[in-house]
């Protein structure tokens, strides 16, 4: 018995120091000063406790499920190749249950979405060139107006940390604006997103993009879902 909790505590270490490595070597890949790098890390430190009690309490609901096995272990920005915005939604569905807060950036009117994907109390931003027809307690953004859209997720990033926001139509954006503000755009979001120890979801369909595009914006990704 006394061998069984050496060895798991062993490889709970092991795991654990291996995760932290990695995180060093993803970050020190993007280009980040020793500055940006002392930020993020004295972040995550802040913030370990809400990872070991979010993990506490899967346990307690019965351990770790086949669905747990599709989660997203670490922080930062993700894509999804996707013609429908569709399973990114189950994505941040689960970060929110998890007890991330929501921003969802739509295409769709966000009380569809919420309704349709059952997302609960979560903040939005309907992309969409007609205000007038957003309704009472919608926020609405141009979606040709990038500055807008970025300085909106800013906010909410730098309002708590723990944050999860998802983002659908990637090409759509791309087609307004080009693909060089775009790629800024996302570059911007996804600094914001490490150093605030949250989460970038992305939904775009790269048959409706050129490769080229598609494969420089998903480099710029913590990784592909």
């Amino acid at each position: 018995m006394a061998n069984d909790r050496k060895r798991a505590t062993l490889e709970a270490l092991e795991a654990g120091m291996k995760f932290v490595w990695n995180e060093v070597i993803k970050m020190a890949s993007r280009g980040y000063s020793s500055t940006e790098l002392g930020v993020m890390a004295k972040t995550r430190l802040a913030t370990i406790h809400r990872d070991i009690e979010a993990e506490a309490a899967r346990l307690d609901e019965g351990g770790i499920t086949d669905s747990d096995s599709d989660a997203i272990a670490d922080r930062g920005a993700y894509i999804l190749n996707e013609e429908k915005a569709d399973a990114v939604y189950g994505h941040f569905r689960s970060l929110v249950k998890a007890g991330a807060r929501g921003l969802a950036i739509t295409r769709t009117h966000p009380a569809d979405v919420t309704k349709r994907f059952q997302l609960g109390k979560v903040e939005s931003i309907w992309l969409s060139r007609t205000p007038g027809k957003a309704g009472a307690g919608v926020a609405v953004a141009d979606p040709s107006n990038l500055v807008s859209v970025a300085g909106a997720v800013i906010a909410f990033l730098e309002a708590g940390g723990n944050a999860a926001v998802v983002l659908e139509g990637l090409e759509y954006l791309v087609s307004l604006n080009g693909f060089s503000s775009v790629l800024r755009f996302v570059q911007t979001l996804n600094e914001k997103v490490v150093v605030n120890d949250s989460y970038l979801l992305i939904s775009a369909n790269a048959g409706a993009m050129k490769e080229q595009e598609y494969n420089l914006l998903a480099k710029e990704m913590a990784g592909e879902l």
